[in-house]
């Protein structure tokens, strides 16, 4: 009996920032080969609605994965690229169940924010840091024994309150997976190395240094040198993706 191969996975990145600097082309590649080093066949295609591009057919994706931005969810004017992108999450997680959903920073509140959580600005302001992330018994139970993952981080809104069937995996609405298994997503940047981080302060919006004096970005860049655990996450959250039992 001749067995044929699988075909290979189908990812789909849905960029919903924009730059020209090089920490936005680090960012995506980074997320390739993180994708590319869990599933060597993965075939990845890359959209920006914010750039007037279309958004992924679902049925034609195994996963899309939706990155972080700088789009303030908790404004009242909606731009129709962010409408359009929550209109494709609702309708892509009651529709199209066998296309998982990753969400990452502005992806993990977007993703919620379509399904009826909410958005606020961050209690303690602006997070720019490799923070210890507390697991829930169910995230300790998907990350396998962890008891915490460290984690970059790098914005000022938070999702303050989950949407109706979805549980926490860490503390503080910081890691969520949706109880039908469909959607996973990260408050922080499972995907972030310290020098993309870097790049950021250097080169990103302002608007998110409290202290952009010489002494507060070098104070910065020390703490973004903190170890991590993102390729780690990244790699469980790629288990979940390509299998059919999470």
């Amino acid at each position: 009996m001749i067995t044929r191969p699988s075909p290979p996975p189908r990812v789909a990145i849905i960029r919903n920032y924009s730059t020209t600097e090089q920490w936005g082309k680090d960012m995506l590649n980074g997320i390739c080969d993180l994708v590319h080093a869990s599933a060597p066949t993965a075939e990845i295609q890359h959209y920006s609605p914010l750039e007037g591009g279309c958004l992924p057919e679902a049925t034609s994706f195994d996963l899309v994965i939706l990155t972080g931005g700088l789009y303030d969810l908790t404004s009242s004017i909606v731009e129709p690229w962010v409408s359009q992108t929550l209109e494709w999450v609702r309708d892509t997680y009651n529709h199209h169940s066998h296309t998982k959903i990753l969400g990452i920073c502005w992806g993990h509140q977007a993703v919620l924010h379509a399904m009826g959580g909410t958005i606020d600005l961050r209690k303690g302001g602006i997070l720019i840091d490799v923070e210890e992330l507390p697991l829930t018994a169910s995230g300790r139970e998907f990350f396998q024994g962890s008891q915490n993952l460290r984690l970059h981080k790098f914005h000022k809104r938070v999702v303050s309150t989950l949407p109706e069937g979805f549980k926490l995996l860490a503390d503080n609405e910081e890691i969520v997976i949706s109880e039908n298994g469909q959607v996973l997503s990260f408050q922080g940047h499972p995907e972030m190395a310290a020098s993309i981080a870097q790049q950021l302060v250097d080169t990103g919006d302002s608007s998110y240094l409290s202290d952009p004096s010489p002494t507060g970005i070098a104070k910065l860049h020390n703490a973004l040198e903190e170890p991590h655990d993102g390729v780690k996450a990244f790699g469980r959250a790629m288990s979940w993706a390509f299998s059919r039992d999470g």
